[in-house]
């Protein structure tokens, strides 16, 4: 009984941090117009943000509704996170607010998807256990 909650817990918590995930792509797509981001910088937070969002938002559907754990959607936003934390400074972006809103909502998008990874596998093991 305590493995079925304990997937149980596991489960929860990948949904909750895909969807924090996909608030913050949220985030990071409407950045681009409140903060006034023009130019290469504003096309690729729109862009980015927007597939950031649509991932997280997919990931944490198939988790609550289907609860089948796929670390591949994990992953990729693991990269995005990585990337839209990097972008600013592949741009050349001297504009602090960017790097900023970039660097800090990349490493946040980062971090929660790779609790949502530690997730996912947890979920794995213990079904594959109660099997």
């Amino acid at each position: 009984m305590s493995q079925t909650r304990s997937a149980d817990d596991s489960s929860v918590l990948v949904e909750r941090t895909a969807g924090l995930t996909a608030v913050l792509g949220a985030f990071i797509m409407a950045s681009a117009v409140v903060f006034t981001i023009t130019g290469n910088m504003g096309l690729h937070n729109v862009l980015v943000g927007a597939v950031t969002a649509f991932v997280a938002s997919v990931h944490a559907y198939r988790n609550g509704e289907s609860r089948t754990q796929t670390i591949a959607f994990a992953a990729i936003l693991v990269l995005l996170g990585i990337w839209i934390a990097a972008s600013p400074f592949v741009f050349g972006i001297d504009r602090e607010l960017v790097i900023g809103i970039n660097s800090l909502g990349g490493a946040i998008i980062a971090i929660l998807s790779l609790v949502g990874v530690y997730g996912s596998v947890r979920t794995s093991d213990t079904t594959a256990t109660t099997a």
